[in-house]
């Protein structure tokens, strides 16, 4: 009885869902985070408090990157030697996500969607590319709050639907059309949306009740975000 009402709650949601990933930045939009509060979690678990200067974008990914500390000094990081980096947002960052939720999504569970998401910061963190062995880099997080099973990346060399934006600054559409996706520290997955309805069962094969929940329903890439939300949801 379980398995059907959570089924029905899952397929009600989507009816309405959109994507909800956060946009990732260019390369142009990293002045929009510049002097701005962050907190870099160290390879070894130490968090260095500061405010982000800068840092360099090579093929999509971030590089080295500099902060000032709380005494004053520079600081200069490598990404092999970060676990993760959270810099807080500019008003203009905050544009540049996207923003949309709905509230079909909280029928799913008793979590507050808004609450989840941490829309209130720009998060990279080190994982293995998907084409690259052993080769760390810094990718932006683009599901932080929901991200327990499965980690979003932005792709470098996604392309993208059709948006709008104002000078520059994206505010709607524009959705990507690959991902990466990260499973247990493993390597990078690239997601496409041509094959994401074949790929579905091996993407979440580790959950039974997810798999069970939409099998036989259509599958939409515009619902990918919404897919990995339920995963960390409602999948041990």
């Amino acid at each position: 009885m379980k398995n059907y009402l959570l089924t029905g709650m899952i397929l009600l949601s989507f009816s309405a869902f959109s994507q909800g990933f956060i946009a990732a930045l260019d390369p142009d939009d990293m002045s929009f985070i510049s002097n701005k509060p962050c907190i870099v979690k160290l390879a070894s678990g130490e968090e260095i408090h500061g405010k982000f200067l800068g840092g360099s974008m090579i093929n999509g990914y971030l590089n080295n990157f500099n902060i000032k500390l709380e005494n004053g000094e520079k600081a200069k990081f490598k990404p092999e030697d970060v676990a993760r980096l959270s810099v807080e947002t500019s008003r203009l960052a905050k544009l540049a996500m996207m923003a949309e939720s709905t509230s079909s999504i909280k029928e799913l569970t008793s979590t507050n969607f808004d609450e989840i998401v941490n829309r209130n910061h720009i998060v990279f963190e080190t994982a293995m590319r998907h084409n690259k062995k052993e080769k760390l880099r810094l990718m932006q997080l683009l599901n932080p709050g929901f991200d327990s099973h499965i980690k979003v990346f932005a792709d470098p060399n996604a392309k993208e639907t059709t948006g709008i934006g104002i000078a520059g600054v994206k505010l709607t559409g524009g959705i990507d059309k690959s991902y990466l996706f990260v499973q247990d520290d493993q390597k990078a997955v690239l997601v496409k949306k041509g094959n994401y309805k074949k790929d579905f069962s091996e993407l979440y094969a580790k959950c039974p009740k997810m798999l069970q929940a939409f099998a036989g329903e259509k599958l939409k890439w515009d619902d990918v975000a919404g897919h990995v939300f339920v995963y960390a949801q409602i999948c041990d």
